[in-house]
């Protein structure tokens, strides 16, 4: 597990002992006939933690590099840190939202979300694009030797979002890091699904890989995460959570609400067997969705648009592979200087 704050990592990490722990536990009151491989698993079930801060290039490169070290491969990556640069709701619009079209508002949210434009990384990178896209592009290019060396095909879990859409048609393409978009907190998603599809694709026409690497897209829907809370108060924040589950009442399928419930699209992905994936060919993602009364299931759709922006995935990885070499020749001409 992997993460920028190593206090944030304690607690992620005792939360899911703590489910898994108590999942266990109520198989076994109810005497569940896998209860023995559960047990043999959470034996044998070791957690580590790393640091990782996807906003600064050299700590990434860090990162790849301990983990070659310590580790004789990767069978699976699932690539969940998120940065949105949120700065607040604009009120009266989020209120006309909620009136002219209440499933849109509770789902989507970003007509009403506002956000900073222009942020940048110390490294003078686009924030949200370095945090969200480049990050994730270098372990994805610099992780691959140990993904090869898997004793099955590996697979890599990008994390999109369902908002990724709505932010289409204000994305530049010529404004690769985002800077002058007003949604890039839904354009990086968006071009997450570009990349992570294009980077499928590649893999699996790929003369030099006899056991493809799969790239794959999930997202985990509307849940109740800390993500946006810094802008809410307590009775806001437990409107915001009524509205959701109202929403799911009323059928819909976009609300998994709970943080674990939102997990399960990229859990199926990660442990489902490769049958029963997507042939890379196909623009899909899988998305954690949930019945009116909170069951919840994985959903799959085809990226929106994909067809009018195959050229821009292209575009895409060729501009974000070509900053990861540049960032590449650099760190080798440090290490060599030194």
């Amino acid at each position: 597990m992997a993460c920028r704050s190593a206090e944030r990592a304690v607690t992620a990490k005792e939360n899911l002992l703590k489910h898994l722990d108590e999942h266990i536990s109520k198989q076994k009151n109810n005497q569940s006939a896998s209860i023995n491989r559960m047990l043999e698993f959470r034996r044998n079930l070791k957690v580590d933690l790393l640091s990782l801060d996807l906003a600064n290039t050299t700590k990434t490169f860090e990162f790849c590099e301990e983990v070659t070290h310590r580790y004789p491969y990767v069978s699976h990556a699932i690539f969940n840190a998120g940065y949105a640069p949120w700065i607040g709701i604009n009120w009266p619009r989020a209120v006309l939202a909620v009136i002219t079209d209440y499933m849109e508002a509770v789902t989507n949210g970003e007509t009403f979300r506002t956000q900073k434009v222009g942020i940048t990384s110390k490294e003078g990178y686009g924030m949200t694009f370095q945090s969200n896209v480049l990050g994730h592009f270098i372990l994805a290019r610099h992780l691959r030797p140990l993904m090869v060396k898997s004793p099955w095909p590996a697979r890599v879990i990008w994390t999109s979002s369902l908002v990724s859409g709505h932010a289409l048609d204000r994305i530049d393409w010529d404004d690769l890091q985002l800077l002058k978009t007003a949604n890039s907190y839904g354009a990086s998603k968006y071009q997450i699904q570009l990349i992570t599809h294009y980077l499928d694709m590649e893999s699996a026409t790929s003369g030099t890989n006899k056991t493809p690497i799969r790239h794959l897209i999930s997202h985990p829907g509307v849940t109740s995460t800390s993500i946006f809370l810094d802008y809410l108060n307590f009775v806001t924040a437990f409107l915001m959570n009524l509205a959701f589950y109202v929403a799911r009442l009323f059928g819909s399928q976009d609300h998994p609400i709970s943080w674990i419930n939102g997990a399960i699209a990229a859990t199926h992905l990660a442990l489902v067997p490769s049958q029963l994936l997507n042939r890379p060919e196909e623009p899909v993602l899988y998305g954690s969705r949930a019945t009116r009364f909170g069951k919840p299931y994985v959903g799959r759709s085809e990226i929106y648009r994909y067809s009018e922006n195959a050229d821009n995935a292209q575009l895409l990885v060729g501009r974000c592979d070509a900053l990861y070499n540049e960032l590449k020749r650099k760190r080798r001409g440090k290490s060599n200087g030194a």
